[in-house]
């Protein structure tokens, strides 16, 4: 399976506030379960702390049940281990979510999350002739996960109306804005966060960003790049 089609799949979960949310599956491995340092954390008191996991693997994303009680279903039906298929129907306590394979089924009126921007009901900058950037990077590998590309302004955060998303306890609600410059160039602003911003390993409160910038926020990493 290749990178770019392990990176096109996600879940949508079908419950109370967080119905129609979009949780894009960008992991290797992506946990679930009631705990909040799971990587989907659900507020469902019939779900485990710890209850289950999706693994990429050669053959597809395998749903595991983490907790071992034969509570983790998939199209109503238990399971310890099942590969998933695009449109299975994944259940957990009470809370319902769909498993998709690929962008191509994407319901495009759903929000996204997990550090894919959220650009919905916003125009395009017509001035942005030049595209940029910021490709996030596993960093274990050292490999580019997948690219977000930059409109005029988008603010990265961990809540979930930023632009781009970041689920981590060691990012600040609105952590911090990239927003273009009269002259093209784009700058990133940190938002007075509680744990800091890093461009090339060095700490940042306002900078221009550079092709090849590497920028730190929480345990996430990006790096620039500006198309010329």
């Amino acid at each position: 399976m290749s990178q770019e089609q392990a990176s096109n799949a996600y879940i949508v979960i079908h419950k109370d506030a967080l119905v129609g949310k979009r949780v894009e599956l960008w992991k290797e491995c992506t946990t679930i379960g009631r705990s909040r340092d799971r990587d989907i954390f659900l507020e469902d008191l019939a779900v485990h702390r710890k209850q289950a996991s999706i693994r990429r693997t050669d053959s597809g994303y395998v749903l595991f049940d983490d907790h071992g009680s034969g509570d983790s279903f998939v199209n109503d039906k238990p399971i310890c281990e099942q590969v998933l298929n695009s449109g299975d129907q994944l259940l957990f306590g009470n809370t319902r979510l769909t498993f998709f394979a690929s962008e191509g089924t994407r319901p495009f009126q759903l929000p996204s999350s997990r550090g894919r921007e959220l650009y919905l009901d916003k125009t395009p900058d017509p001035q942005a002739t030049v595209p940029a950037h910021l490709d996030c990077i596993n960093k274990h590998t050292g490999n580019r996960m997948r690219s977000i590309e930059l409109m005029s302004e988008i603010t990265i955060g961990r809540s979930r109306t930023c632009n781009i998303f970041l689920e981590d306890l060691a990012v600040s609600r609105v952590h911090a804005t990239v927003h273009k410059l009269p002259g093209g160039e784009y700058e990133l602003l940190d938002n007075h966060s509680a744990t800091g911003t890093f461009i090339n390993g060095q700490p940042a409160l306002r900078c221009v960003l550079h092709e090849g910038d590497s920028v730190q926020i929480g345990s996430n990493t990006f790096v620039f790049r500006h198309e010329t």
